[in-house]
């Protein structure tokens, strides 16, 4: 009995191990961006060692930047050999990349613990973050949660600069089923704007079948998303890749011959091409000028934030959060905190507008608050806020508001502005009040 015992558990034992050899890597998703989430998967500390070697030779795709835009700074920072980042890339040592030029870093892969991966040092820079040099720095070649991982006791909070961390390198080695069909190699790719499963299998000759069973993905559609990479599997080592080429210019047709009394046809098309550009531009003169009286007319109104064409009206929940809208909204909450905008609590904007009370309502769903003895200006906003905060942190004017914080609360966000205490950038643009304010023409152009 004891011996029958004994054979089934080895039995299964090898059961286990041959599936661990063949099984794929899975695609990691939107986790990569939940940094305070403790309860670490093992797709977001790296990719299981699961191929039919410990270690093998591996590459990773890096998108030059100002700081690391050579090959000595790009294969110090990825722990490389510059001269193989040369030569793979058809370049020499001294070669320096334009920005964004894609660039192919060989590494030695290799086992550590459960997961693949190519270790690398870096010192932080101020106001560094695991989010920041996971995504930003390192481009999802990394992950915020396996780069902690690596730091036992130092939280993103504590760290400062000058410290030196290890950061694991997400790389992985071919399994058995990969090997059988003439797999060879595996490519760390991390996804840009614009990335399709099909369109980055191409680009290095892969079969796209083969990068859907490598990721663990059920089809071509499948939504893959940034900070996170893609492992692209290859028969042979990759080679340089160039964007490719514009089509070159049509050419310009021969101008026919003049026919005689030419030159007299042509002096009346110039009379009729004048004739017609003028009454054009009378037409535009007199739409503008209605333009502006039609909105002189419109009632003064409340101040409010810089411009109203980020006004956005309340709108019921409509079904409470799944799954994947709490990715999204822990997702959006790590990106906030990386652009240093402040995260506020329900409860203090509803102290700051007297619980959103009607004396406090300037128009449509923005209210006035008082944060911090300083006024603001607060906007509800139902569904992705992403653009309209990246939009608000990249463009500064004089003559906009600056975004300071946010808050999420049932499915609502919050948007929350310096207060606009001379009212609507638009109304002083094409409005007159009684005592005269409004910008000039002179005032618009020099703003």
């Amino acid at each position: 009995m004891d011996s029958l015992s004994l054979i089934s558990l080895l039995t299964l034992c090898l059961f286990c191990c041959s599936f661990l050899i063949q099984a794929q890597q899975p695609y990691v998703g939107r986790k990569t961006t939940d940094c305070e989430n403790p309860d670490t998967s093992d797709s977001v500390l790296g990719y299981t060692c699961n191929g039919v070697s410990m270690s093998c030779q591996s590459y990773l795709v890096f998108r030059s930047q100002p700081l690391f835009n050579n090959v000595t700074s790009i294969s110090n920072l990825l722990s490389s050999d510059p001269s193989q980042v040369a030569t793979i890339n058809e370049v020499s040592e001294t070669a320096t990349f334009r920005t964004n030029q894609m660039v192919i870093v060989p590494v030695n892969c290799s086992c550590s613990g459960d997961h693949y991966q190519k270790n690398t040092s870096y010192t932080v820079g101020g106001g560094e973050g695991y989010f920041l040099i996971a995504n930003n720095t390192f481009q999802a070649l990394s992950t915020c949660q396996a780069i902690q991982n690596q730091q036992p006791g130092i939280s993103t909070r504590n760290l400062t600069a000058g410290t030196r961390i290890t950061v694991p390198l997400r790389c992985a080695c071919p399994t058995k089923n990969q090997t059988d069909v003439g797999i060879n190699y595996l490519l760390s790719y991390p996804i840009a704007e614009g990335d399709s499963i099909q369109g980055i299998s191409e680009l290095f000759g892969a079969d796209p079948e083969r990068t859907l069973e490598a990721n663990q993905l059920p089809d071509l559609r499948s939504t893959i998303f940034f900070f996170t990479s893609l492992l692209v599997p290859l028969r042979d080592p990759p080679s340089r890749v160039t964007a490719p080429s514009p089509p070159p210019p049509r050419a310009s047709p021969p101008p026919p011959n003049s026919p005689p009394g030419g030159s007299s046809n042509r002096t009346w098309i110039y009379i009729l091409v004048g004739v017609l550009g003028g009454v054009g531009l009378i037409s535009v003169v007199c739409m503008v000028i209605f333009c502006m009286f039609f909105r002189k007319t419109k009632k003064k109104t409340d101040p409010i934030i810089s411009s109203e064409s980020f006004e956005a009206y309340e709108k019921p929940l409509e079904k409470s959060l799944d799954d994947g809208s709490q990715d999204f909204i822990d997702s959006m909450s790590s990106i906030a905190q990386s652009i240093n905008l402040k995260i506020y609590k329900f409860e203090e904007l509803q102290v700051a507008t007297d619980d959103f009370s009607t004396s406090n309502h300037i128009k449509g769903s923005v209210y006035r608050g008082v944060i911090n003895g300083d006024f603001a200006a607060i906007k509800k906003v139902h569904g992705d806020v992403s653009k309209e905060i990246q939009l608000l942190n990249k463009v500064y004017h004089s003559n906009l508001i600056r975004l300071s914080g946010v808050c999420i609360n049932r499915g609502n966000w919050y948007l929350v502005y310096e207060y606009a205490a001379n009212g609507a950038l638009s109304d002083w643009i094409f409005n007159r009040d009684d005592n005269g304010k409004y910008f000039s023409w002179k005032d618009q152009i020099q703003g």
